[in-house]
């Protein structure tokens, strides 16, 4: 008997040793999924909802609906990584846009648009910051042909919706929560254009490139916008209740795209 309670008190004992000795992982803890991937051990419903793909076996220790979570594609051309990840030089670490805890973030290489260093004409740093971004995209988005003029009227629209800046709506408290240069208050319209919920989710409404894009899209759809006066062409793309408004900004938005180029 006494034999017995020995022997089984040394499995239970060698069992307990084995397990503590076993690799572990935490909710909300790093991973690595498919081709070394960085990854965040997270329910399976919260990675899908968020835009993620998840891989099993690789959150060893954690209950059955935590697996390794990877989103290989974020705002801007980036990636979700850990913020210790995303240090290196030209990155930047955007937080909103990956699922997990706030330090598994959105990866991305700073959008330079071209031009010298510095600030744009007339604009601050953060204004320039995010004409930089529309420039960029304006030529990603367009034949080189159109590219300078879809840039003339987007950064005339925003000079006039957000004064180039991302902003947030203190009537739509979702968008709170995004990184944003100030807050406005018209109707549930946010980001740099000025953008309702019919043009895109609020994470990308408040995304700089992202609604340029959309921005971008909505203009290629109007017939022969690039021989329309710039104004014209950005009222037609915000259906403004002040159609006239944008023709102050075009000589210095113009500016601002000649020295950005």
């Amino acid at each position: 008997m006494h034999s017995f309670n020995a022997l089984f008190f040394a499995t239970l004992l060698s069992t307990s040793f084995v397990s503590a000795l076993a690799p572990r992982s935490s909710v909300n803890g790093p991973c690595t999924g498919a081709g070394g991937a960085p990854g965040v051990c997270i329910s399976t419903s919260s990675c899908s909802s968020d835009g993620g793909s998840f891989i099993s076996n690789a959150c060893p220790g954690t209950p059955d609906d935590i697996k390794c979570c990877v989103k290989t594609s974020c705002a801007s051309g980036g990636n979700c990584r850990w913020t210790s990840q995303c240090s290196g030089s030209g990155l930047t670490s955007q937080p909103g846009f990956c699922p997990g805890p706030t330090n598994f973030q959105c990866c991305t290489k700073e959008s330079t648009g071209g031009g010298s260093s510095g600030n744009l004409p007339g604009l601050n740093a953060v204004q320039t910051k995010r004409a930089r971004t529309i420039i960029a995209r304006a030529k990603q988005d367009f034949k080189s042909s159109q590219q300078k003029r879809a840039c003339y009227v987007a950064i005339t629209t925003a000079f006039q919706e957000s004064g180039i800046r991302i902003l947030a709506n203190s009537k739509y408290p979702a968008s709170l929560k995004y990184p944003h240069d100030g807050v406005g208050h018209d109707h549930d319209s946010v980001g740099i254009f000025q953008q309702r919920p019919s043009w895109g989710s609020t994470k990308e409404r408040m995304d700089a490139s992202l609604s340029a894009h959309f921005f971008f899209n909505a203009l290629k759809k109007i017939s022969n916008w690039p021989s329309l006066a710039i104004g014209k062409a950005a009222q037609k793309v915000q259906v403004s209740a002040f159609p006239d408004a944008y023709d102050k900004h075009i000589t210095k938005a113009k500016k601002v795209c000649d020295a950005g180029w």
